[in-house]
């Protein structure tokens, strides 16, 4: 059974109904593995992703020197924010980010129905370009993107009132499945029949009378707006075990999140359980959450008055399990906080999916592009204040002054036209500073064409310097511009058949098995409908990007 964010399980159950795994055991188990996880995290990456947000947003390195220059350079997000636009133009620039080809002879309408049905999910029905570009960011700045995706059974619900239905009325409007009557009250409506001649004497008769049922009802419609949902992971919400190196070959995967008692009892669990379950402040209060808000800004309802509002540790996990204790482990979907098992079901597949630039072969966390421009960062800041502080006392010089031949109070008192009564003419001795400003200069231009070798993004992708093309060839040109291009361009190839690729398979996978009636759409301007029942969710998956026309790359 896949994950269904609507099938969250009826948590007043025995979860353990029909299995043999001892509850205490299962609990041990889940344990075991989410303290490892999150030891595995804490062991370096969370501290790297820290300090990565913390270069992103210019803070200062806690170094810095009163009186002195405390200039934080952004070398880290201008290679982020320099390779994003480049890499999402890759995906966005055309109508489909991905083609479905088929696979039997026959399959070809059907294909291209599911790519444009697909497509149309991901882009209209949730904000695909908007995902995309946080999905992306994540990756080239903390390590790993994560995304989310999964069937919301949403039942939309409103009530209406109709007057004066007749019976085949009536009968029409509750033909409807999704209708059920709230009120009703049925009249009876008499009046005079029409008037009939009498044929002995010829004078004009009243008819019979006549009575009609009347019906004024208040229905309630309960639609099925069930649809796929694709959400944003946030880094340090995602667990994984440290043996896997992918997600669809991990024995653990788990998303940890916060949320409020209520929204655990909207989600079908039972009420008493949930409200004795523990407070905890744990996520709240991790490092990269503490670097993304700055103090004021830290969301937290953790000491709310409401205990419907107080927020909750509640983890989703995909684990691996013997769960029937019959020898062969099968994949569980166990919901879990604060000691407590909420919810524990079967699944077919882990509904998340991710994205590294860098990836690091037979390991899960490789690097970004932070990873590769930190150091830089911090050399290009203190080369740049040393070369600042050396212009401050350059026009700012120091004086040496004879004492008791100058008055240290004119001396003290610094303004333009000032006069400084000495006794002496060689009382005051200038202690001139040599600018070491032709010296650093060079070394910030070095320091930018590693930059640009170790991530690919530099001044020839924004915008050609005039200077470059008086004694170059256009050959050269366009070979440098394509060079400095071929790291992205990886990036990029390595997004689409990894992530992106796993997205729009599940996507796809999930239409098939929870989608249950037709859905019309337009398309190059016509209605056509769209049925997943008839299709087979094992296409071959095609991700089109757009890297141009000159070569299959």
């Amino acid at each position: 059974m896949e994950y269904n964010e609507k099938d969250e399980i009826e948590s007043s159950k025995d979860i353990d109904d029909n299995t043999g795994m001892d509850t205490g055991r299962l609990k041990a188990i889940l344990e075991s593995e989410i303290d490892d996880s999150i030891g595995f995290l804490e062991t370096e990456t969370t501290d790297d992703r820290q300090k990565a947000l913390e270069y992103y947003l210019r803070q200062p390195y806690g170094n810095e020197v009163p009186g002195k220059s405390q200039i934080v350079t952004g070398e880290v997000a201008e290679a982020i924010d320099g390779a994003l636009p480049q890499i999402m133009r890759v995906f966005t620039s055309g109508n489909e980010a991905v083609v479905f080809e088929p696979v039997n002879n026959g399959d070809e309408e059907l294909a291209e129905q599911a790519t444009n049905y697909v497509n149309h999910i991901f882009y209209k029905d949730n904000n695909g370009f908007e995902i995309l570009h946080d999905w992306m960011k994540d990756a080239l700045l903390q390590k790993v993107g994560i995304v989310k995706s999964y069937w919301n059974d949403d039942v939309d619900v409103n009530e209406q009132e109709y007057y004066g239905l007749s019976n085949d009325e009536l009968t029409m409007l509750l033909q409807d499945d999704e209708v059920d009557i709230v009120e009703q009250e049925t009249e009876e409506v008499i009046f005079p029949g029409p008037a009939i001649v009498d044929p002995m004497t010829g004078q004009e008769m009243e008819g019979p009378e006549e009575s009609v049922i009347t019906h004024n009802v208040t229905i309630r419609k309960s639609t099925n707006v069930g649809r796929v949902v694709v959400e944003n992971v946030p880094p340090e919400e995602f667990l994984i075990s440290k043996r896997a190196r992918t997600i669809e070959g991990a024995n653990f995967v788990a998303q940890r999140r916060m949320v409020t008692r209520s929204e655990l009892i909207a989600m079908g669990y039972d009420e008493d359980i949930v409200m004795s379950l523990a407070t905890g402040d744990a996520l709240e209060f991790s490092p990269e959450r503490l670097a993304r808000y700055s103090r004021g800004e830290l969301p937290t309802d953790q000491n709310s008055i409401d205990p419907s509002m107080q927020l909750v540790e509640y983890f989703e996990c995909y684990i691996t399990t013997d769960q029937n204790n019959d020898g062969i482990a099968e994949l569980r979907r166990i919901c879990y906080a604060s000691n407590e098992i909420l919810s524990n079901e079967s699944c077919d597949r882990i509904p998340f999916h991710s994205l590294c630039p860098i990836p690091i072969p037979h390991k899960f966390f490789g690097q970004s592009l932070a990873d590769r421009t930190m150091d830089l960062q911090l050399i290009k800041s203190t080369v740049t204040r040393q070369m600042l502080d050396n212009l401050y006392l350059t026009n700012n010089y120091r004086v040496g002054a004879v004492e008791g031949q100058v008055n240290l109070d004119d001396l003290l008192t610094s303004t333009a036209g000032g006069v400084v009564r000495i006794k002496n003419p060689n009382a005051l001795v200038p202690m001139q500073v040599t600018s070491n400003a032709n010296q650093s200069f060079p070394m910030l231009e070095y320091l930018d064409s590693v930059q640009a070798k170790r991530t690919g993004v530099s001044d020839t992708q924004q915008g050609l310097n005039p200077d470059i093309l008086q004694n170059v060839t256009a050959t050269a040109v366009a070979a440098m511009s394509n060079a400095s291009g071929g790291k992205l361009e990886l990036i990029s190839r390595i997004f689409a058949d990894t992530g992106i690729s796993s997205l729009f398979k599940g996507i796809l996978q999930l239409v098939c098995k929870y989608q249950q009636k037709e859905r019309i759409l337009r398309v190059n301007n016509k209605y056509i409908p769209f049925d997943p029942r008839e299709w087979d969710d094992q296409y071959n998956i095609t991700v089109n990007v757009g890297l141009g026309t000159g070569s299959k790359q």
